[in-house]
């Protein structure tokens, strides 16, 4: 193809309208859940309804508007406020200024959120769409990590978690920052969130801080209690593997395939240490009255060695390819939180100094992740074009805030994710 008729094509393609197909296509109930959550505003005064709130921010973050400040400036034209009524279904004036967004975002109940994301992933689950992606054709794979979001040397609210640094020139000073443990749901290229802790202090003064692996024991209470029949592997970093993480994927009937290094459970990892063929692996080690299994990787090139400790059944036929999923542990950062920090999404920005707030902006961001890859794996125009990340952006917010988009109610899209 060449550029001209890659132009062509590119200006073919109504990006705004598949997004909206997909959103009425697949979740079909999300501008009315939206709509649904608790609105404790004075219903006297109430000028924008919960779904308008909402799809403004969603529409924001969808066009890699970084900032709320840029929302309200960027999307302040008559094509945008006609394309967010045709959306919401409704007759508008004017879209909601950002104060406005985060007055309601600060009043939000968290739970409520986090059930509209469970019924994203329960839809793509009950629909069948990513069973393809299940491994050794049954276990959904969830990978956990941490990731700071806003710092700060200002203490912008009392759930902050602390740290003591160091500058460059010797001086002491306390970072306080806003930490979140994330649970996400690989298929194939793509990680959707499925679960998010967020690790903070619940009062301003405090001897002891809120840890990840604490973040780990709620939030694995609650994929439970969401998820309580899907058939889970647990992959995750070095920090996790410990007698504790693997109760707690016994107790909720998880595998898990885990990070192992030297340091990590030292009397298991010197029963590991004669291994040297580039894969390998030994089954049944015993660990506290637990049967675990160590298999190792190692790459001859590089001489890196990638060892794992998993209670998956190891045999000759399956070694390469778990040691494949143990290594996807690095899809969280790169397709995860790397996009969301530094491409499509700025997790890192502080959007309100409101703990509830902060929670809910990084909730939509997981939200809005999901239809972005879905967009972006799954319609076959912009696969084909092979369009990069900001051109989808661009393309996206030029159609919003500059045309009066043809959003076709009874249009139909196939996503493929080959």
């Amino acid at each position: 193809m060449n550029r001209k008729e890659r132009r062509e094509k590119k200006s073919e393609i109504n990006i705004l309208n598949n997004l909206v197909t997909i959103i009425r296509q697949y979740f079909p109930e999300l501008i009315c859940q939206f709509n649904g959550l608790t609105d404790v505003r004075n219903q006297s005064y109430i000028k924008y309804e919960m779904k308008v709130i909402f799809i403004v921010r969603l529409m924001g973050l969808m066009c890699e508007i970084k900032s709320m400040q840029g929302l309200t400036r960027e999307m302040n034209t008559k094509e945008t406020i006609e394309n967010i009524a045709k959306i919401c279904d409704l007759e508008l004036e004017e879209i909601p200024h950002c104060d406005t967004i985060n007055d309601v975002f600060e009043n939000i109940k968290i739970e409520e959120l986090e059930k509209i994301r469970k019924y994203m992933i329960n839809k793509m689950i009950r629909n069948k769409m990513l069973d393809r992606y299940k491994i050794r054709g049954k276990y959904y794979h969830i990978v956990v990590d941490g990731t700071g979001l806003a710092t700060s040397r200002k203490k912008y609210n009392k759930n902050c978690i602390v740290k003591n640094k160091t500058d460059k020139k010797g001086n002491e000073y306390q970072e306080y920052s806003t930490y979140v443990l994330e649970a996400k749901l690989v298929v194939g290229e793509m990680v959707f969130s499925i679960g998010s802790e967020f690790v903070e202090n619940e009062e301003e003064n405090v001897t002891k801080q809120d840890c990840e692996i604490n973040a780990f024991k709620r939030l694995a209470k609650k994929i439970k209690e969401e998820y309580p029949r899907l058939k889970i592997i647990i992959g995750a970093d070095a920090l996790y593997a410990s007698k504790t993480i693997m109760d707690i994927c016994k107790e909720n009937g998880w595998k898990y395939i885990i990070r192992f290094k030297e340091g990590k459970m030292p009397t298991l990892y010197k029963e590991n240490e004669s291994n040297k063929a580039n894969y390998e692996y030994v089954t049944n080690l015993d660990y506290q009255e637990e049967k675990v299994n160590i298999i190792k990787y190692t790459e001859k090139k590089e001489k890196t060695e990638f060892v794992y400790i998993t209670d998956l059944p190891i045999s000759d036929k399956n070694i390469e390819t778990t040691i494949i999923v143990g290594r996807r542990r690095w899809k969280i950062e790169n397709e995860g939180f790397n996009i969301q920090k530094n491409r499509t999404f700025d997790i890192g920005h502080l959007y309100s100094k409101n703990q509830i707030a902060i929670k809910a902006h990084y909730l939509m961001i997981q939200i809005a992740h999901i239809l972005r890859q879905l967009l972006e794996n799954g319609v076959k125009e912009i696969k084909e074009l092979n369009l990069k990340l900001k051109e989808i952006s661009q393309t996206l917010k030029n159609t919003l805030i500059s045309t009066i988009a043809n959003l076709t109610v009874h249009s139909k899209i196939q996503l493929r994710f080959d």
